[in-house]
């Protein structure tokens, strides 16, 4: 009896010992294949998410992930918190470390995740938190199992689903599983599955894809956004729930109009004085584009922006008066409270979702949803479309919002119903910078002379925030900026903001000592001394994706540049010009009759998509320019 007592046991033992082996062993980095290593910072183990919608106003999300970290880079393709409001419970919440050998050495359950508000300094918003944890890896590779499971209210947001989420990260097996009711209508999108193992499981009112052995997407130069590249599913029901308001919606236009009849309704009331406010403000003014402008500067001289993306903030704005009240409110606040005072001096102005960020990302014409979007503007009617503002900025113009939201598919609110429209695009030539100097070159070969540079378009956004810097932040400025003058000094910066024609003018005054290099009775100096784009992409032996010029601009400059006395040209490069499909370039070098020099360039540069097959040519065609722009000239000194 003892002995078959302790037979029992050994095989307990030994079957507890197998069983814990096999999850250590499934864990451990050291063991990855070097298919899923190769280009990888970090290797997604398993990634999955399991959508139950149980009603139209009920759904539960499990999710469960685990990633191996390689190194630092890879910390970035972690997540370790969940969000929670009213409409979003946290009903388990588990985080798990290992380390390279399988072995489990931290572990975090819900208590000791870190609360804190999703909204820093915002109280009309203190209902929207998070739980996080902050984790500090001290060495690597390490293992990170994130288990978390949400129940939710708000059925608009059926989460889409990525199965590769970054740059150099591989994933071994992502799933996403979505078990919903027979009569719920569910719409799916499927896109970039070409050339993946992707395969789809549908069993009654179960839908299952499982993908297996993606490699990693090594980030290449001009790539276009990952995002419209990367395999992903987009899920939408007809019938769903935002915040306790029901609705139904199939397309952009009825989604448009049950925002416009259920979430914006009722949201752009305000208190008398300030409508009387509004009106004082305008009074005598007819045009309203021109009342518009003047809301749109009062808004924003009286008020501040807090950041909440659309998801997390909820999807209904905060009600005028209390922004009004307040005097602060995020993306979705402030342009409802625009809204809301352009109303009331007769001016139509629509509420606006947008996609926005530096990378352009439109909304798919084809596949209605709330889950598209992070941020709120306003649309604007007008004899030549719409015109658009970001009622977030304090400093943009009027009818100028910059490459945050340029050129992308956005969804529009009327009262008639939903409209994607493109908002406005600032391409090639209306994105461009204009260089005037004159300088002359003393006989030491210091430099001393005027810059004036004028810019527009997405060059006029990247400029005219300079007026808000300081003295010694401009001096670091212009020092970086002209880095290839050294000992360079600069006095009487100014600057011009037009914000009626959205022109930025910097005017400062430049010298620097031993620009040109003198040997002997030689001095050779650059010509171009204001301007130089040197830029040269990498190469690569051999490029995976195509590349992209979003938004190319037009570079021209001219120079005036008296040479010192009792020197002469003795050599100066031949006038160039070339052009092709993806821009031009020009350079001219002329001699005037008081034997000084008059340079000129003028450099065009395309928007477009290119094919990869073509990355050596658009290469070369740098390479060229580079060149050109590093132009030299020779002066000898006869005297």
């Amino acid at each position: 009896m003892r002995l078959k007592n302790l037979l029992g046991f050994i095989c307990l033992f030994v079957s507890l010992s197998a069983s814990y082996s096999q999850e250590s062993i499934e864990l451990q980095s050291v063991l990855l294949q070097n298919e899923s290593l190769k280009n990888a910072d970090a290797v997604v183990r398993y990634d999955s998410i399991s959508v139950n919608m149980s009603s139209f106003d009920e759904m539960k999300i499990y999710k469960e992930y685990t990633i191996t970290v390689l190194n630092k880079a890879g910390n970035s393709h972690i997540d370790t918190y969940e969000y929670y409001n009213e409409g979003r419970r946290i009903n388990s919440l588990e985080i798990s470390i290992y380390n390279q050998l399988g072995q489990e050495i931290k572990k975090y359950k819900k208590r000791d995740f870190i609360d804190k508000s999703a909204v820093p300094n915002g109280t009309l918003y203190s209902d929207h938190r998070m739980l996080y944890v902050d984790y500090t890896p001290t060495t690597y590779p390490y293992t990170l199992k994130f288990v978390s499971e949400i129940e939710t209210s708000n059925t608009a947001y059926i989460p889409s689903w990525y199965f590769i989420s970054g740059y150099n990260l591989s994933v071994e097996k992502s799933v996403y599983h979505i078990a919903y009711q027979k009569d719920t209508e569910l719409r799916f999108k499927e896109d970039n599955f070409d050339g993946y193992d992707i395969k789809k499981i549908s069993d009654d009112n179960i839908i299952t894809y499982k993908a297996n052995s993606l490699p990693a997407i090594e980030r290449e130069e001009l790539a276009p956004s990952l995002l419209n590249r990367i395999p992903k599913i987009q899920v939408a029901s007809n019938h769903f729930s935002v915040n306790g308001i029901e609705g139904n919606a199939s397309n952009w236009n009825e989604l448009g109009q049950w925002m416009y009849d259920k979430i914006l309704a009722d949201r752009t009331n305000l208190s008398g004085a300030s409508v009387q406010n509004v009106k004082q403000l305008v009074a005598g003014i007819e045009d309203p584009l021109i009342k518009a402008q003047k809301v749109y500067e009062y808004v924003q001289e009286q008020t501040r922006y807090i950041s909440v993306q659309v998801g997390i903030g909820g999807i209904q704005p905060i009600a005028a008066e209390e922004v009004d009240m307040v005097k602060y409110g995020d993306c979705k606040g402030l342009s409802n409270y625009t809204k809301a005072l352009l109303e009331k001096v007769g001016v139509e102005a629509y509420y606006t979702h947008v996609e926005a960020g530096s990378n352009l990302v439109d909304f798919d014409k084809e596949f209605a949803s709330l889950a598209q979007g992070n941020h709120a503007i306003l649309a604007i009617p007008s004899d030549n479309g719409y015109l658009w503002i970001d009622c977030t900025s304090r400093i943009h113009p009027f009818n100028f919002v910059g490459d945050f939201t340029d050129n992308r598919n956005v969804l529009i609110m009327k009262p008639e119903g939903g409209e994607i429209v493109k908002t406005v695009s600032y391409l090639n030539e209306h994105n461009s910078k204009e260089t005037i100097g004159a300088f002359e070159l003393m006989g030491d070969g210091g430099i001393k002379g005027q810059v004036e540079i004028v810019s527009k378009g997405i060059v006029y956004d990247n400029h005219f925030i300079l007026e808000g810097n300081n003295h010694e932040d401009l001096l670091n400025y212009y020092k970086e900026y002209w880095g290839y003058i050294n000992n360079l000094n600069l006095e009487n910066i100014s600057f011009e903001n037009d914000k009626d024609n959205v022109v930025f003018t910097e005017k400062v005054d430049v010298s620097a000592k031993k620009y040109g290099s003198i040997s002997g009775s030689r001095m050779i100096f650059n010509l171009n001394s204001f301007d130089r784009n040197m830029y040269i992409p990498s190469r690569y032996r051999d490029r995976k994706s195509p590349f992209e010029i979003e938004r190319g601009f037009q570079h021209s400059d001219t120079y005036k540049i008296k040479i010192p006395e009792g020197y002469q040209i003795e050599a100066m490069p031949s006038n160039e010009s070339f052009e092709n499909e993806f821009g031009s370039y020009s350079f001219e070098l002329e001699k005037t009759e008081d034997n000084n020099l008059l340079y000129k360039k003028k450099f065009f540069l395309k928007n477009g998509i290119y094919p990869k097959e073509k990355y050596n040519q658009y290469r070369d065609f740098r390479k060229n320019i580079s060149k050109l722009e590093n132009a030299k000239i020779v002066l000898i000194n006869n005297s």
